[in-house]
């Protein structure tokens, strides 16, 4: 049962968010009792997953993904589609590797899950790609009431997490990064050409209008990609700049004309490529992910502290252990985090080098401070270093588990969008991780 304190939160959200003078909108009517011979709810089985995720869904607050809309009561216009099952859609076919909102839509018409969902609703690409791009906040805000939601019913334990980063290629090429010079002459071309499209289209229609409007959004967002590619650009040649060695000149900074904010990472391959850097916070005992960022930096050093504060913010808890592998090795993040009372649980970084000369990795270094002291010579005891071991199995197995979900790539483009892409990974993921291990979705995962 949803609890009372519930309820009031969502009394209180809707009445902020909607107008009792204000007409409610009028939406498309989903009706699975009607086809020619059998109706598509006698022709899904009963026991079928899709019917639980369908439960799941209608559960959800999701009066963040609402927009304001023409079609309301007592008004014409068409009528606009539930994000209920735009939401399921999606959720659905992330958990079966779907990515792509032309497959998606083709699915829609042709396979009987989707069917199901759509219920006779017809569902074109473009909403469906709009809806999956551009409600990053929405879903975040989804996916945090959805794991305080666990909490409460103790199906999650924050007080052990791991932390690992995974480095996934961006929808961007090697060959598209340039530096400043050619990306400005590209910025004039750009601009140039939608001065021309504007006054083709004044001067009278020889395209038709929708063949114009596609012309000049086309031409629109090349020349704010290739603005940002400039301002990027700008942005890392400053950082070179103030990062230089006396000896050296730096060398000149390029950036992406297609993803500005894509940047040329070290992959696991030893190869370099454009990417982004994905970190995941899993609980330890669960294995479900608590929270998501994806970053333009390529090291994972320095990011320890600042993911679990985002954890702490959004369900205001602190971890009390972490399991972390040597590439967040930084002093001031054990530092912080152990006056914090939380114990970090990480090889020192030069570990295996010390070893090679001789030297004891866990003894306390020149620099130390007391409090990293204490971390060094923990991680050298059989006990810290046998609870480290289960990093690995929960860590990177999410990553695994996603890239066998078809995420290897990044199908959107900028910082924005891909943390869009981030937050509905780890959703099918603990969805997906709690159908496994028998939980009643519909009884057990309402949004606080």
């Amino acid at each position: 049962m949803i609890t009372e304190w519930r309820e009031q939160k969502l009394a209180r959200r809707k009445s902020t968010t909607m107008s009792t003078d204000y007409p409610a909108p009028r939406y498309r009517v989903i009706d699975r009792s009607r086809v020619s011979n059998v109706s598509l709810d006698e022709q899904l089985p009963a026991d079928h997953p899709v019917r639980i995720l369908w439960d799941f869904v209608c559960q959800l607050d999701l009066s963040g993904f609402e927009r304001p809309v023409k079609a309301v009561h007592g008004h014409p216009g068409a009528a606009i589609i539930p994000s209920q099952l735009l939401f399921a859609l999606w959720l659905t076919a992330t958990i079966e590797g779907v990515r792509s909102a032309h497959q998606l839509a083709q699915l829609c018409q042709r396979d009987l899950p989707y069917q199901w969902l759509c219920g006779g609703v017809p569902v074109n690409y473009h909403t469906l790609a709009d809806f999956y791009a551009d409600n990053g906040r929405a879903l975040q805000q989804v996916f945090v009431e959805h794991i305080a939601a666990l909490r409460q019913q103790g199906l999650i334990d924050l007080s052990c997490v791991t932390l690992d980063g995974r480095k996934i290629p961006a929808n961007a090429s090697k060959e598209s990064f340039h530096r400043e010079g050619t990306l400005q002459r590209h910025l004039d071309e750009a601009e140039e050409q939608l001065r021309q499209l504007q006054a083709q289209r004044e001067r009278g229609p020889a395209l038709t209008a929708q063949q114009q409007a596609a012309r000049q959004r086309a031409a629109r967002e090349r020349q704010q990609r290739l603005q940002q590619a400039v301002e990027q650009v700008q942005q890392r040649q400053r950082q070179r700049q103030a990062a230089k060695r006396s000896d050296r000149k730096p060398e000149e900074a390029r950036a992406s004309e297609t993803d500005p904010e894509a940047t040329k990472m070290k992959m696991a391959d030893g190869g370099y490529r454009p990417a982004y850097n994905v970190q995941t916070v899993t609980a330890e005992a669960s294995g479900l992910i608590v929270t998501v960022a994806v970053l333009a930096q390529g090291s994972d050093n320095g990011l320890l502290r600042p993911m679990l504060e985002q954890v702490q913010q959004q369900q205001q808890v602190l971890p009390a252990e972490v399991l972390v592998d040597s590439g967040f090795a930084d002093q001031d993040d054990i530092e912080q985090l152990e006056k914090q009372k939380v114990k970090v649980l990480m090889p020192p970084r030069d570990a295996a080098k010390d070893r090679k000369a001789g030297r004891d990795p866990y003894a306390r270094k020149k620099r130390d401070s007391a409090t990293v002291a204490a971390w060094r010579a923990r991680m050298g005891t059989p006990a810290a270093q046998q609870r480290y071991r289960r990093r690995a199995p929960v860590a990177e197995g999410v990553h695994a588990q996603q890239s066998n979900r078809g995420w290897r790539r990044f199908r959107l483009r900028g910082l924005a969008k891909g943390n869009a892409e981030a937050w509905w990974q780890a959703l099918a993921h603990n969805v997906v991780r709690l159908l496994a291990a028998g939980v009643v979705l519909a009884g057990t995962m309402r949004a606080a």
